[in-house]
């Protein structure tokens, strides 16, 4: 298909330009050229658009990036959101675990530290093999009315002291480091003095040591 009166248009497109200095008058002209153009080429099959030479023009909407990003946030939430359940489930398994009323000398230990491996003892004699610093505050809370958070439990199990009282493991849970902390016989012995202190002061003074 040929477009009609190609000269002419040319033609006017010079005319148009002709008082333009270099490079403007050379933009100038292909724009002008183009827009006296337009209608034809409209009107041309659209194998005409291209040189033959050229590749077919791929006309299904392609998949951008953005796109994918999203699918893979998605698939990322839906991930973390699966992991967080699971981590929310295994906690209530925990605490359903354990009867309150069987346990209720860790109201008399005054420092986090004894209260943290007090509930790690508990879970070790049920074969349960380490704790998290988020499950063993879950319990104290759930469980014992002991609301103590999962950063200071993790704080004092990571003292030097307690080096001695736990063994700790790495492990990744998602994309984050978090650790699992077991209770070592130092820190059984630990506990068993702290409790004797206890009932040794309950038997003389008839007191009971409130927590702080």
């Amino acid at each position: 298909m040929e477009i009609d009166n190609l000269p002419e248009k040319v033609k006017k497109a010079k005319e148009a330009v002709a008082d333009l200095e270099e490079p403007l008058k050379t933009e100038a002209f292909k724009k002008i050229l183009d827009k006296l153009l337009e209608p034809d080429i409209q009107q041309m099959p659209s194998t005409y658009h291209q040189h033959p030479s050229m590749t077919p023009i791929d006309t299904k909407p392609k998949k951008n990036s953005s796109s994918k990003k999203r699918k893979l946030n998605s698939s990322l939430n839906q991930s973390n959101a699966q992991k967080k359940e699971e981590a929310e489930k295994r906690k209530r398994e925990l605490a359903e675990k354990i009867n309150r009323t069987e346990h209720s000398d860790i109201h008399n230990l005054k420092r986090t530290l004894a209260q943290a491996l007090y509930v790690l003892k508990i879970m070790q004699d049920k074969d349960v093999n380490g704790l998290t610093p988020p499950e063993i505050s879950y319990i104290l809370k759930e469980v014992f009315k002991l609301k103590v958070s999962g950063e200071t439990i993790s704080m004092n199990l990571n003292r030097k002291e307690a080096q001695k009282y736990v063994d700790r493991n790495r492990i990744i849970v998602g994309k984050a480091v978090a650790y699992v902390y077991k209770l070592m016989k130092g820190g059984e012995d630990y506990l068993k003095e702290e409790l004797k202190k206890i009932n040794n002061h309950v038997t003389k003074t008839g007191e009971k040591i409130e927590p702080d």
